[in-house]
């Protein structure tokens, strides 16, 4: 048999109920994306060489953020660059090799930062 009191405690468990399941449902605040730095490559020393080679640095500035270095596989052999990804500040060393060709080259390196920002094209030509 259904009393008054029964009736009055299953509407205050409902009641409860409803309050537990609408106030446990509330949306958090999502933290915030990350930004990323701004971000510049450029080169340090001459951009044009002497057959005899020589060094440069490509300077890299990406505050907290990665980065990588690309030199074309056809070009490595004269073109050489040790450290070819990173993240934050660094000088990078350009070692460009004696030309024995007798002919005149040029490579095109990249220097790419995360977070889709457009890559950076630096030339370096020898004799």
């Amino acid at each position: 048999m259904i009393t008054g009191t029964t009736i009055r405690t299953i509407s205050t468990l409902f009641i409860m109920a409803i309050i537990i399941v609408f106030s446990s449902c509330r949306k958090d605040e999502m933290p915030a994306k990350p930004q990323p730095s701004p971000f510049t490559a450029s080169i340090d020393g001459s951009t044009t060489f002497p057959a005899t080679g020589g060094t440069a640095n490509i300077v890299i500035s990406a505050g907290a953020d990665g980065w990588w270095v690309t030199v074309p596989a056809t070009e490595k052999s004269w073109c050489v660059i040790k450290k070819i990804y990173g993240s934050g500040d660094f000088t990078v060393p350009v070692t460009i090799a004696e030309n024995t060709t007798g002919t005149a080259r040029r490579v095109a390196v990249t220097v790419s930062p995360t977070f889709g920002l457009p890559p950076v094209e630096l030339v370096f030509e020898q004799q």
